[in-house]
């Protein structure tokens, strides 16, 4: 029988998979138009300029922002597009094949991946955040979580690394998302102290 937490987090994952994955499509969609005008418009101001350190312009012209020569919110769309068709099948009532799911796995893995080095690259290369991948950062990190655990929830066998990692996902999978923000926070706040308390 499973446990109860077990199944709350089991219910509410098409949800935080399908509404995570919107609101980083989103982003991505609004962080890319927003570079297409910077190459029409190379002196426009952008609208997401809100202070020296969250700065779109700043981190969008920089070389880091297209690391396979294109803007690297094409990614973000291409890997949220994809996230968000697979919470849409779930929240229909749909199922995932074991494969499928390993892919969706494989998506969410990358995509966390990906922002945490970007989150690197932007407080301390760039010297600089944008405004969008605030969002995307903030929205992969639930899809990321409980991806996993909902993988391994579907896929664990009776004993086992996944099974241990359901049990202890089940009692603290709230206070683990809200540390890695409370981290994101911490280090956003110490690396621009000089900003935000000087």
């Amino acid at each position: 029988m499973k446990d109860n937490r077990d199944s709350t987090f089991l219910k509410h994952y098409p949800a935080i998979l399908t509404i995570g994955s919107f609101i980083g499509l989103i982003a991505s969609f609004w962080q890319a138009a927003e570079r297409v005008h910077m190459l029409k418009y190379p002196t426009a101001i952008l609208n997401c300029n809100l202070s020296p350190v969250v700065d779109c312009s700043g981190v969008l012209g920089n070389k880091w922002a297209a690391l396979f020569g294109f803007p690297n919110a094409f990614l973000g769309i291409v890997m949220f597009t994809i996230l968000f068709t697979a919470g849409l099948l779930l929240m229909s009532g749909g199922e995932f094949t074991k494969k499928f799911h390993k892919f969706i796995l494989a998506v969410s893995v990358i995509l966390i991946l990906f922002s945490v080095w970007f989150f690197g690259i932007s407080l301390y290369v760039i010297g600089k955040v944008c405004i969008f991948c605030l969002v995307i950062w903030a929205a992969s990190i639930p899809i990321f979580w409980y991806g996993l655990l909902y993988y391994s929830a579907m896929h664990a066998k009776q004993h086992g690394l996944k099974k241990n990692l359901v049990h202890f996902g089940s009692k603290n999978h709230v206070f683990i998302v809200l540390v890695a923000y409370m981290t994101m926070i911490a280090l956003f706040l110490l690396r621009f102290s000089d900003y935000y308390f000087h």
